[in-house]
């Protein structure tokens, strides 16, 4: 692989912003709010209890910064990052980790070594690497706050993704029962239900789907993020077909191919767990402005980011 320099990383970063609309720009208000005083914000009205051990921690800066505004995202990616800066904010939160692991920690997870002791291997250094250490350098260069919000969102009700997901698709009048996640929508084609999400996300290749495309859609489920396969055999009876972001291929997607192989009238729709999670951080900017008056609040897609070949 042909490593480009760090500094030559940052700069590239610096011309492939996101074209994402921004809804306002980043400014104060009145006064000044630190990072960790709207982290405590988010614990005391998020409105679930908080769990003693979460990922929705800081990841990067320093808490005690003077918040001159707050990006939300499915993901802090480089393009994100950068649109937060030329928008005036210091502060992202982020569903996602930002440095690719659960760990989320600005050095790459030690590799272990065939036959070498853990404890050997967890004591080792792990080398260095540009892309980890380009990003740390811009959150430090630009003095950026990150913080993740992802466990907890989650468990809000009713489900903010969900909500997020039937808005962008222009489904929140046929949520019904109070549970945005299952909805029933005018009959349409598998194709054309395909289609009409792929325009709605803006999705530009990440979406797969499973099932005939003249199947004929009513209901439908929303199974944003990544879920395991006992989502997917608990819903798939109540519903026509599930949309949902990201499952492993050799559990869900094959569980409904065997059902369609079946007999079984279904479908499964995914489109890829950041952007079936970007909907619900819009609304958890939104969800922002009522509890941080102080600084704005916006929103910036973190995208879709595979494409396809064209045939």
């Amino acid at each position: 692989m042909h490593l480009i320099s760090r500094r030559k990383f940052v700069a590239l970063t610096a011309t492939s912003v996101a074209s994402a609309p921004l809804a306002s720009m980043a400014r104060t208000i009145k006064g000044s709010v630190t990072a960790q005083e709207i982290f405590d914000r988010i614990r005391k009205n998020v409105g679930v209890e908080w769990k003693p051990d979460t990922v929705d921690t800081f990841k990067a800066g320093d808490a005690a910064t003077a918040v001159t505004g707050i990006v939300t995202t499915a993901l802090a990616s480089l393009n994100v990052l950068n649109a937060a800066v030329k928008a005036g904010a210091n502060m992202i939160v982020t569903c996602e980790p930002t440095f690719f692991s659960k760990a989320d920690s600005p050095t790459p997870p030690v590799r272990r070594i065939p036959g070498m002791p853990q404890n050997e291997a967890s004591s080792a250094p792990p080398p260095a690497d540009p892309v980890f250490t380009a990003k740390a350098e811009f959150l430090k260069k630009h003095n950026l706050v990150v913080l993740r919000l992802s466990d907890h969102w989650r468990l809000r009700k009713p489900d903010p993704f969900a909500q997020g997901l039937a808005t962008d698709l222009g489904w929140s009048k046929f949520i019904t029962s109070g549970d945005p996640a299952h909805l029933t929508i005018p009959e349409t084609s598998l194709d054309a239900l395909a289609s009409h999400v792929k325009r709605s996300l803006k999705s530009r290749g990440g979406m797969r789907i499973v099932g005939n495309q003249s199947l004929r859609i009513r209901k439908v489920a929303f199974l944003p993020g990544s879920t395991p396969i006992q989502a997917a055999i608990q819903t798939l009876p109540e519903v026509d077909t599930i949309i949902a972001g990201e499952v492993r291929e050799w559990e869900t997607v094959e569980y409904v191919r065997d059902t369609v192989a079946l007999g079984g009238k279904k479908s499964l729709i995914l489109v890829g767990r950041v952007v079936s999670e970007d909907p619900g951080m819009q609304a958890c900017a939104q969800w922002l402005k009522t509890i941080v008056p102080e600084v704005s609040s916006t929103w910036i897609s973190a995208g879709d980011p595979y494409w396809r070949p064209t045939l």
